[in-house]
C-alpha cells in the first residue's frame, strides 16, 4: 500500500559506504513539514541507486530534461568542497618535499 505524504520540503540523499559497511549504498528521505524536519526512511542496498525525473503532463508521463535540471539547480553544489579538498591536498604534498 503506497502512503500520499504532503510535506513542506523534501531532501534525498545517495551515500556511497565504505567498503567496510555491510551495504555498498544509503539512501535517506528526509522530510519537512513546518517547523519539523526528520530523517523519514532510510533504505540500505548493495545496488547502485537508479534515479528517474519524469514530467506529468496531465495525459501522459515523460522522461525530462527539464525536470532533471530543476531538481539539480536545488541540489547542493559540491564542486567548490572538492576543488578545495583538492588544493588542500595539492600544498600538502608540495610542504612535504620541501
Amino acid at each position: 500500500m503506497t502512503k500520499l505524504l504532503t510535506v513542506d520540503g523534501i531532501e534525498i540523499e545517495f551515500e556511497k559506504q565504505n567498503t567496510d559497511h555491510a551495504c555498498k549504498w544509503c539512501v535517506y528521505l528526509r522530510l519537512k513539514k513546518k517547523d519539523k524536519e526528520q530523517t523519514f526512511l532510510m533504505i540500505r542496498t548493495n545496488e547502485k541507486p537508479f534515479t528517474r525525473f519524469t514530467y506529468n503532463s496531465g495525459t501522459t508521463v515523460n522522461l525530462s530534461e527539464e525536470v532533471l535540471s530543476e531538481v539539480f539547480t536545488n541540489s547542493v553544489n559540491i564542486t567548490g568542497i572538492l576543488d578545495e579538498m583538492i588544493s588542500d591536498h595539492e600544498k600538502g604534498k608540495n610542504e612535504t618535499k620541501n
